[in-house]
């Protein structure tokens, strides 16, 4: 192998449910109507889906190549319990695109104006599956006093993205500003174009049929017009920026986020030791927090064993309220 020869590794195959081989897509699917509303955020709107009643409000960041309708198994019970919102981010789905597709903080910035915009009050629980772990991360970062919990689906940690560089895979969080604007240039050269993979492919066959069909459309038109992730050197700078300033706070103390309400799901299956020790680092983010095993559950844990995250969040959820509670 070429020692200029550049490999994005997605942690334990972030995009595999999505991106196995199979028929090509087409752009030609008519677009479903959104189950949940578009939301003007000044020129640009993003598509919310907002349920349920109660606080603290439950929000939702997708993995990468995710969407709100992969939630269709957990919203409509964690909406039992407390208002819950998913979305799609930026050029995801129905949202517009924005000017930096997917970098970070552009991203933060879209969903607390978001939430401001559809009238959804802080204090928020926040969701994050695999790559939503990150962006999750980062709110909290910015808006500390705005986040009551977190919950992690298979969450992605701050070093759980590399890149071969050279010979050697390197956490995105230990490159240089200089050698990932070098890395990110061959990889956009040398990147293979993604393929569609059928729309009922496991776990996506645990989905309702309009979810479904939705979300082959929304992958479809990711791919035609948007690209699968990184997208472009400004995010991809941006990403590192972020995962190097969670990791850095996540080395300088035992635990960054305190006492704050925090559960770590993993999957049971196709993962490693490595990936096992990310997640309870991710877990011993707050003193309170606690690692639970998916055992059945390859990486989209919210489609193989929704009960579970529907359980953690209920948990989660709780334990703010109860934090919260007037004295009598």
């Amino acid at each position: 192998m070429s020692r200029s020869l550049i490999v994005v590794h997605l942690a334990l195959a972030l995009l595999a449910p999505t991106l196995r081989p199979a028929q090509a897509g087409g752009g030609d699917e008519a677009e479903p109507r959104p189950p949940g509303r578009l939301v003007d955020l000044g020129g640009r709107r993003l598509h919310a889906n907002v349920s349920g009643d109660g606080e603290p409000a439950v929000v939702v960041e997708n993995g990468a190549g995710a969407f709100s309708v992969d939630w269709a198994l957990v919203q409509p019970e964690v909406a039992k319990f407390t208002r819950v919102v998913t979305y799609d981010r930026a050029g995801y789905a129905w949202s517009d695109r924005g000017p930096f597709q997917d970098a970070i903080e552009p991203t933060v910035d879209d969903l607390h104006l978001l939430l401001r915009e559809a009238g959804v009050r802080p204090p928020y629980v926040l969701v994050g599956a695999s790559l939503g772990a990150i962006y999750a991360r980062a709110f909290q970062r910015r808006f500390p006093e705005e986040v009551a919990g977190l919950v992690f689906v298979d969450g992605t940690h701050d070093e759980g993205i590399t890149f071969l560089f050279e010979g050697t895979r390197t956490p995105i969080s230990h490159l240089a500003a200089e050698d990932l604007r070098r890395a990110y240039e061959q990889y956009e050269r040398e990147a293979p174009r993604p393929r569609l993979g059928p729309a009922d492919q496991s776990p996506l066959d645990r989905l309702p049929a309009s979810s479904r069909e939705a979300r082959h459309w929304a992958m479809s038109k990711l791919i035609e017009e948007v690209g699968l992730l990184p997208r472009g050197a400004a995010a991809a700078e941006s990403w590192r920026q972020e995962f190097a300033a969670l990791r850095r706070r996540r080395l300088a103390e035992t635990h960054p986020l305190g006492d704050l309400p925090l559960i770590a799901i993993e999957r049971g299956q196709d993962g490693d030791e490595t990936w096992h020790t990310q997640q309870r680092e991710l877990a011993g983010l707050s003193r309170r927090g606690r690692l639970l095993r998916a055992a059945d559950s390859g990486h989209m844990i919210h489609l193989y064993e929704p009960d579970v995250v529907t359980r953690a969040i209920r948990e989660v959820v709780t334990d703010v309220r109860s934090r919260t509670r007037p004295a009598e």
